[in-house]
């Protein structure tokens, strides 16, 4: 059996059974790796943001103080 990686097709909500439509959509917004995008607020979101782009300067100042051939030796992780 072979798994689809096609994007799945977006239920309309008509106005009715809107609790079925919600649980096909948290699916949908699920496999798409987009949930979290959904269930977190903004606050949050925005919070985790700022948080990585603090570690990513972190890092990029590391990164600038090594030589290239130590730099070679760890920059996948």
């Amino acid at each position: 059996m072979s798994i689809s990686t096609n994007s799945p097709a977006i239920p309309m909500f008509n106005g009715e059974d809107y609790h079925i439509w919600a649980v096909k959509m948290k699916f949908v917004l699920r496999s798409q790796g987009l949930w979290n995008v959904v269930i977190y607020e903004v606050s949050q979101i925005k919070a985790y943001e700022e948080e990585k782009l603090k570690k990513d300067k972190a890092i990029t100042c590391l990164h600038a103080g090594l030589a290239n051939h130590i730099f070679t030796k760890i920059m996948d992780y």
